[in-house]
């Protein structure tokens, strides 16, 4: 893939003819596009190489030196000359490795709210760690590397543009958002296993089960497919990095299809797995305010849903780019954002459970409505309560671990 943007190089070229004012400064620029500059110059409106303004100003100058150095210069040597030439010009330096850098160092708070969430399993309720909580540790463990991973490309360059880093440095930043697809792949997969495995905790209803159970399936299957689709996207796999330049051999599928086709199924995904238990949780037997808390709570899950929605538009536009250590910096720091979104929406039960104990007027509890009016749902329920410990997510009953709600009709 030719990295560098056709107009992009060519306003290089032009300012290319800067260089010659000194001999010195000639020296670093490519022969091929000190070449072009000998044969448009001249015939140009400027006349000759010291009439800077009129070089970096004129465009039917840098059209011809644009389409000049792109048949006759390497993607190095296009890179190195725009490099030079933006600097001679003037041209402002875009520059935003910092968000890179902050977002990921910000959204490693989640730490804190994973271990709330096991404070308040272990301590407050004091009830067993189920596989929602190893499936939640599972995935804080696995987003480490994703915050980390997003710090390394801000300070290797993410989110400058491509012709202005060191070579070694593209391959260093296309290398580490190699390694971040993957790690994506797998944590996008995990938060929706997680939450399943909350809901199997929560709900004993047979039917919903089912459901929940199947929807966990396709989850699973969601991320193996998109965690071997990454990582070998590309054959040989080094490919993935040093394709940049040109000068390496090897063939991938069609990246544009590959991202937006993960990212829609993700979508899809996670509507349906945050929207899956509201209507149970409307027919709770509680009072109207505990409802409403506890359906803003899972509706709050939408925001992992808006996320993907967003970053799955900055990806488009990095799977076409031809500076994409300039665009795909959004969508890297958006991933980060959705991964961190999420394992904080897993712990908000554990939250809402503390806050209850805490504040119990303000959060409420659906000990205040009366119990289920029919022993055969009762008798049903209490066989699952080896399966309940929403930790008081909807109050559950601590003597019974009963989750009331309306029986099914």
């Amino acid at each position: 893939m030719r990295l560098l943007s056709l107009k992009a190089i060519f306003l290089a070229c032009v300012l290319l003819c800067l260089a010659e004012v000194a001999f010195a400064e000639t020296q670093s620029f490519p022969t091929c596009a000190l070449n072009c500059i000998e044969e448009f110059v001249p015939k140009s409106e400027c006349v000759t190489v010291t009439n800077q303004t009129c070089i970096c100003t004129n465009a039917d100058l840098n059209a011809q030196l644009n389409l000049c150095v792109s048949a006759n210069c390497t993607l190095r040597e296009s890179l190195t000359t725009l490099n030079v030439t933006d600097t001679e010009c003037g041209a402002p330096v875009r520059d935003e490795t910092s968000i890179s850098i902050l977002v990921p160092a910000v959204g490693l708070c989640y730490l804190f709210f994973v271990a709330l969430r096991l404070y308040t399993r272990l301590a407050i309720t004091k009830l067993e760690m189920g596989w929602d909580d190893w499936a939640t540790i599972l995935l804080a463990c696995c987003a480490v590397p994703v915050n980390s991973g997003s710090i390394l490309l801000g300070k290797a360059g993410l989110g400058r543009d491509i012709w202005t880093l060191e070579f070694s440095k593209i391959t260093r930043i296309l290398y580490l958002f190699y390694i971040q697809e993957i790690l994506y792949a797998t944590c996008v997969s995990l938060v929706k296993i997680a939450f399943l495995l909350f809901y199997l905790r929560i709900f004993p209803d047979e039917r919903m089960r089912r459901v929940i159970k199947a929807s966990c399936v396709v989850a699973v299957a969601y991320g193996i497919t998109f965690i071997f689709a990454f990582a070998f996207q590309c054959s040989p796999v080094n490919y993935n990095w040093n394709m940049w330049d040109g000068e390496h051999e090897g063939k991938c599928v069609k990246t544009n299809a590959l991202v937006v086709t993960a990212a829609g199924l993700n979508i899809v995904l996670d509507a349906w797995v945050i929207a899956l238990p509201i209507p149970k949780v409307l027919k709770l037997q509680a009072s109207v305010t505990t409802k409403l808390q506890v359906v803003f709570m899972f509706s709050v899950g939408f925001l992992i849903t808006g996320v993907g929605i967003y970053r799955a538009i900055m990806l488009k536009i990095f799977a076409t780019s031809t500076n994409p250590t300039w665009d795909m910096a959004a969508g890297g720091y958006w991933s980060v954002i959705e991964i961190d979104v999420g394992i904080f929406c897993l712990c908000l039960p554990s939250v809402r459970s503390l806050l209850s104990r805490l504040f119990p007027r303000v959060f409420g509890s659906t000990k205040e409505a009366s119990s289920m009016g029919h022993p055969s749902s009762q008798k049903k329920l209490r066989s699952h309560d080896r399966n309940t410990s929403f930790v008081q997510l909807i109050e559950m009953d601590n003597s019974t671990g009963q989750l009331k709600s309306h029986p099914d009709h």
